[in-house]
């Protein structure tokens, strides 16, 4: 089997330019949850494709087969938050934060525990925008600049992994960003959270689509803000131990690639 992903590997090198791919590497990435009619959401395919050019840069998974795997939380902070946080500290599990400006402007007090109890804080951008409809100065002096200087001040940290509103960005967004040394998060498995959260048995819901596509290192997408988010709270305390018992081990997404979480210094 290594041997075949191997030679995989060299097949999509040769097709891409990039350098061989190691054996014990995924050949490729993949978003394992379907997709959603109607809802503006970025193609499949475009994340993938984008995630194959860009290796080591943006990410989808994990790029190896451990039974790690990583929650992920976004449009934070918020009460949601501190409701998430009180889950994550009763399973003794740490997750990644991926906050909005805006939204940490009103409300520092959860990041700032949130950073206190362990977690990895990142910048969604300021105000949640479609960032491909940006300048390069709106997305970096509006958008990701703004919210890593906000960070700063509020936090004391500087994050090093970010994740593209609704999943959309450009290659030329993607290389500007990779040229102020961070990396782009998107996701393996999306709970839709966004979608069933006011439906009756959201939690559950949610729950199934975990277990149903769970695989190793693993990335999946929830929220902590952006709406009613307590299906989200219940569904994190039923898929802890549940995973727990598939032999799961949750971490952080900088420990997952093996980068730092947080840079020396403002780019």
């Amino acid at each position: 089997m290594n041997i075949l992903l191997y030679v995989l590997g060299l097949t999509l090198s040769a097709v891409t330019g990039a350098a061989p791919i190691p054996a014990d590497e995924k050949p490729v990435q993949k978003v394992r949850t379907g997709f959603i009619d109607g809802w503006n959401q970025v193609p499949l395919k475009r994340l993938e494709d984008q995630a194959a050019r860009y290796r080591g840069t943006y990410y989808l998974e994990g790029l190896h087969n451990t039974k790690r795997i990583a929650l992920t939380f976004d449009d934070g902070p918020s009460v949601y938050t501190t409701a998430l946080l009180k889950v994550l500290d009763k399973h003794q599990v740490k997750a990644t934060f991926f906050f909005l400006g805006a939204q940490l402007a009103e409300s520092p007090e959860p990041a700032r525990a949130a950073l206190k109890a362990g977690h990895t804080i990142g910048n969604h951008s300021y105000d949640h925008p479609y960032l491909t409809d940006l300048s390069p100065s709106q997305l970096w002096d509006v958008q990701f600049g703004r919210t890593q200087r906000l960070i700063k001040e509020k936090l004391g940290v500087v994050p090093a992994l970010i994740r593209p509103p609704y999943g959309f960005v450009n290659d030329s967004q993607v290389t500007l960003l990779a040229g102020k040394q961070l990396k782009l998060i998107l996701w393996s498995i999306d709970t839709q959270d966004w979608y069933v959260a006011q439906r009756l048995g959201a939690a559950n819901a949610l729950y199934n689509t975990v277990l149903n596509h769970v695989h190793p290192e693993a990335i999946v997408l929830m929220h902590d803000g952006g709406g009613f988010r307590a299906g989200t709270v219940e569904a994190v305390d039923m898929l802890i131990p549940a995973l727990k018992k598939q032999g799961y081990e949750f971490v952080t997404v900088d420990r997952m690639i093996g980068t730092p979480a947080y840079l020396a210094a403002l780019p």
